[in-house]
């Protein structure tokens, strides 16, 4: 085989990688920024309005609505899933069966959860460590959310069936309005009118009917697969069960989350009573703050690995995971050092008064921070994995962070106080980040960069000096005939359509799959304007899988703002 180390430049790939993230993560933080704030603004007005006994009383009620946000996720991701393989089918009927049979079971579950929860509710608030001073408030709370539950439901299941469905724009819209109508109402209801608690709970569940009725647009579409019919199950259709089993990995992570805030309530009430609720719900907003730049940084490795993945591009797929796992970082050093160095700018927020709290706060808040980097490991991993069909090394992963999570913060609670919860998270979290990087086998590729199955890597603006070196190195893998059909079918309809328009950064690769076959690809941005990146393009990706078995033809597509041109040869 020829030698490829004078073949290989990874400048042109880095650079269209990170350009076609910042296009991804820009919608990502839009709407994280407003989804994760508005409960942020909601815990500031109820701290600054009532104080902190009542503001102590957000920690118990947030056990609650993670279970909600399992349910949602469980039928969101699972419905998503199965009505996109029926897309690929062409079976439109049977999605619009599926999707109905699925929203009749999440509202099923829900109404049937939501009696239970407010027949039961105090028993259930003093199991999630509720004290006698918080539980009026934490009870006010819970009513109002369980009478708007199901919107809640519906909104986060409706955020990831629409985004399948083809209707992102319709969702970040949605979402918006929610978190708007949310901030909005905390600060009317609770320093405005000086409203109770249940004001701030009603704010929230009132933005996510806003965004459910929003949502109802998406049905107006002639060629929604999304559609309400009969409820009925027909020959061929999949059980119930089969529909939203592709949910269970996003299901399971939250009832995780719900887990390990029980665990830290059973302790910091354990310790200190109502302050040790008030150190929990400070913490739990900072964790909604900080998500917003290790979810927005790490999200984008899934659809961008995924689409070299289907290339069987192993050379790409590195680039994506070390380019992504950099500029997180990048983003993520600066924010964490300002609060280690200052955590008071935090506790200032929510005019923290009680001496517990301003006591012990600082070192949680110090803690919490630098546990925001290995959280934003562990996601990119995860999401790496899912992208490369390895999604049960990702679910092992939650698994081992439960079970470590819960005996080292129990185990530790004697010693440790009220930082227990934080030295179980970080360890639960660096044991997680240890098995993926062990036994998911995911060290490679994050310090150095490497060819893998890539046989030429250059790139650059097409101009003539560069196109005949790319001509020359592909003449060293290919056959002479090979080299005729991608300049013919490739390199000249681009240079004539969209390389003539203006001068676009490209990369050139020349593949040499595991199963013997070859392929040519050329990547270029394609220029898309801000409008077309937050409400969605015309088009969209190709079936890759499919693709990568169309032999000597030119297959044009487009994903994440990238057009590639790629053709593909078959073994010798």
């Amino acid at each position: 085989m020829e030698s490829i180390r004078d073949t290989i430049n990874y400048v042109y790939e880095d650079k269209l990688i990170r350009k076609s993230s910042f296009h991804y993560i820009i919608p990502a933080i839009i709407g994280l920024v407003f989804g994760q704030i508005s409960p942020v603004i909601g815990g500031i007005c109820i701290s600054a309005s009532l104080g902190e006994v009542p503001f102590s009383a957000l920690s118990t009620i947030e056990p609650i609505n993670l279970v909600f946000s399992a349910i949602g996720g469980l039928g969101g991701v699972g419905c998503g899933i199965t009505i996109a393989k029926c897309s690929g089918s062409g079976d439109k009927d049977a999605a619009a069966r599926i999707f109905t049979r699925t929203i009749v079971a999440l509202s099923a579950v829900t109404v049937a959860l939501c009696i239970i929860m407010a027949i039961f509710a105090d028993q259930i608030l003093l199991f999630l460590r509720a004290t006698p001073d918080n539980l009026a408030y934490a009870r006010e709370y819970l009513l109002v959310l369980l009478a708007g539950s199901l919107a809640t439901v519906l909104m986060f299941a409706g955020d990831y069936i629409l985004t399948d469905d083809n209707d992102p724009g319709l969702v970040l819209v949605g979402n918006v309005t929610a978190a708007v109508v949310n901030i909005v109402g905390n600060i009317v209801g609770m320093e405005v009118l000086h409203f109770h608690i249940g004001a701030s709970a009603f704010a929230m569940v009132f933005g996510n009917l806003c965004a459910c009725l929003i949502f109802l647009r998406h049905f107006k579409k002639k060629d929604s697969l999304c559609r309400f019919v009969k409820p009925e199950r027909r020959e061929g259709d999949p059980s119930l069960w089969a529909s939203l089993k592709p949910g269970t990995p996003m299901a399971a992570m939250y009832v995780m989350f719900a887990v390990q805030m029980l665990v830290q309530n059973l302790v910091l009430a354990k310790e200190s009573g109502t302050s040790g609720l008030g150190n929990s719900a400070v913490i739990d907003n900072l964790v909604l703050f900080l998500t917003i730049f290790t979810a927005s940084a790490s999200e984008p490795v899934m659809p961008l690995a995924s689409s070299y993945f289907g290339e069987g591009n192993r050379c790409g797929m590195l680039l994506v995971k070390r380019s992504m796992y950099h500029l997180g970082l990048f983003v993520l050093v600066p924010i964490i050092g300002v609060l280690v160095l200052f955590p008071q700018l935090f506790m200032a927020l929510f005019s923290v008064q009680d001496k517990v709290m301003l006591e012990t706060l600082p070192f949680a808040i110090r803690i919490v921070c630098l546990n925001a980097l290995f959280t934003f490991t562990n996601d990119s991993m995860v999401n790496y994995l899912a992208a490369t069909e390895r999604e049960h090394v990702a679910n092992i992963s939650y698994a081992v962070q439960i079970a470590v999570n819960v005996v080292a913060t129990l185990g530790l609670a004697g010693s440790a106080g009220m930082d227990a919860p934080w030295y179980g998270t970080m360890i639960s979290n660096v044991c997680a980040c240890a098995f993926l990087l062990l036994v998911g086998r995911l060290f490679r590729g994050y310090l150095k960069r490497y060819a893998e199955n890539a046989r030429v890597l250059s790139g650059g603006h097409a101009q003539t000096e560069e196109l005949a070196e790319w001509r020359s190195e592909s003449a060293r893998f290919l056959t002479e005939s090979q080299v005729a059909t991608v300049w013919e079918k490739v390199i000249e309809p681009f240079l004539a359509g969209d390389g003539a328009e203006r001068s676009r950064l490209c990369s050139y690769t020349v593949l040499e799959r595991d199963n013997g076959d070859k392929a040519a690809i050329l990547r270029y941005d394609s220029h898309v304007r801000l409008r077309d990146l937050l409400l969605g393009q015309e088009g969209g990706e190709e079936d890759e899988e499919e693709l990568s078995h169309v032999y000597g033809e030119c297959i044009d597509s487009e994903f994440n703002t990238l057009r590639r041109k790629m053709i593909n040869f078959k073994a010798e």
